[in-house]
């Protein structure tokens, strides 16, 4: 009888135990108003944002606005409308002459491999849009051909290079083209390497500001 009773008492605490359990909150810690806090009601450390370096919630904005991170392009405009007027004119003069964009034989069609010529360029032309000056494009053709159609595909030439420089930006106020047809060559020798040459269309700038 005693064993019975013991038996039952025994059942009676692992019952009393076991509710004991059920009450427990199974959540740790849950997030309030005030942050991360525990079951007990106690503040606990707020976690830092996963995936981000240590210290970039601290990094100052403007106006709520990340700050802008300086590119090396940003730089050198930078430094370059710094200088004085004339000698930007200069830098922008050499540019335009250091680059000759060069075309198929009988074609005025940009080709793939000279088009990052023509957006460099655009680029050039638009370091100081107050800057006062002209971009003269020069379009050349070799020996082929009459006079007159040569200067005619010239001038085909230099309208297909102003029609991309204007579709990158730069106004058309500020561009004007000439044909020299077949009179300017860079090369005289009778060769197809030299005839390639001559296929070209060149820059100058025309200082307007006098």
């Amino acid at each position: 009888m005693k064993l019975k009773k013991w038996g039952i008492i025994l059942g009676l605490g692992a019952i009393l135990a076991m509710t004991g359990c059920s009450k427990k909150s199974s959540v740790d810690a849950y997030y309030t108003d005030t942050g991360l806090t525990s079951a007990t009601g106690t503040p606990l450390p707020q976690p830092e944002p996963k995936g981000l370096p240590q210290g970039v919630g601290n990094i100052p904005v403007n106006n709520g606005e990340l700050p802008q991170v300086m590119t090396q392009e940003m730089k050198e405009r930078e430094a370059f409308l710094k200088l004085p007027v004339a000698q930007q004119k200069k830098i922008i003069a050499d540019k335009l002459h250091n680059i000759v964009v060069y075309f198929d034989f009988d074609s005025y069609m940009i080709r793939p491999d000279q088009l990052p010529k023509i957006e460099k360029m655009a680029k050039i032309i638009q370091l100081n849009p107050n800057l006062k000056f002209l971009v003269r494009i020069e379009g050349n053709t070799d020996e082929w051909g009459t006079e007159e159609y040569n200067y005619a595909l010239g001038l085909k030439r230099a309208m297909a290079v102003r029609d991309v420089l204007i579709r990158q930006g730069v106004p058309a106020s500020k561009l004007v083209t000439i044909s020299y047809g077949e009179l300017n060559p860079v090369c005289t020798a009778h060769t197809p390497e030299c005839w390639a040459k001559n296929r070209r269309d060149n820059f100058t700038l025309i200082d307007t500001s006098h």
